[in-house]
């Protein structure tokens, strides 16, 4: 499994609008978030708003980095 991040801006007057697709093996995977201060504790961390594919089925969490995630993805159900 390969993984590559694409840095993107989310259309939209909002505040978490830098994002980040995910590709594994050059299909999108998914849409990661990087939260903004409105979140307080969370600001810095990535939420993931959306996941297509086979993916693990358990409670996605929110990562500290985008590679954070992809440890996450190899993690055994």
């Amino acid at each position: 499994m390969t993984l590559s991040f694409q840095p993107v801006t989310l259309d939209g007057n909002i505040p978490d609008c830098e994002a980040t697709l995910v590709f594994r093996d050059g299909r999108l995977l998914a849409v990661l978030t990087h939260l903004s201060d409105i979140h307080d504790d969370l600001a810095g961390r990535w939420f993931v708003e959306a996941m297509f594919g086979n993916v693990p089925r358990r409670q996605t969490p929110i990562f500290e980095t985008v590679d954070h995630f992809g440890d996450w993805l190899k993690k055994p159900d």
